[in-house]
């Protein structure tokens, strides 16, 4: 009489795969406003924010620069030689978003100086956040968001 071989259940081989792990931040100034993270340029001194992002031809989407001043005062900004549009993010002492100016067409290059339009903020703020245009719309960036400073800048002017 045959005797019947036990069926034998296949088990699956362990995998070694790797556990995702996050992408680190660059070690540099950072701005956090809401989810989103911008590698950040920064404009302290007179003749920094003077300069500005003038003459830069363009900005990759997850840069910004921070414009950094001494305390809260109405502030106005203008855009000389600029070659590309700018949302203008205005932040308050006490680092949350007074408001945004979005859109900020760049000016034709030829603009004389005193033609050029200027962009008085939303309020008194200390500091400015200067993105791509349409950056704000996307991500949500409105009045009252708070902001956070890391990297570099962590712990720096409060934020």
């Amino acid at each position: 009489m045959p005797t019947s071989t036990p069926t034998r259940t296949p088990t699956v081989a362990p995998t070694n795969t790797p556990a995702p792990t996050a992408t680190p931040f660059p070690d540099a100034p950072l701005v956090f406003i809401g989810d989103t993270v911008y590698v950040t340029d920064l404009a302290v001194s007179g003749a920094e924010r003077s300069q500005g992002l003038s003459g830069r031809p363009s900005l990759a989407g997850d840069r910004a620069m921070l414009f950094v001043y001494e305390d809260d005062q109405p502030r106005t900004f203008w855009m000389p030689d600029m070659y590309f549009p700018l949302d203008m993010v205005w932040i308050r002492s006490d680092c949350t978003v007074d408001g945004v100016t979005d859109h900020v067409p760049n000016p034709p290059l030829d603009t004389p100086r005193d033609q050029l339009p200027r962009y008085p903020s939303t309020g008194p703020v200390r500091f400015i956040l200067e993105i791509n245009s349409g950056q704000a719309e996307i991500h949500s960036i409105v009045p009252g968001s708070r902001v956070v400073f890391a990297g570099q800048i962590e712990g720096r002017w409060g934020c």
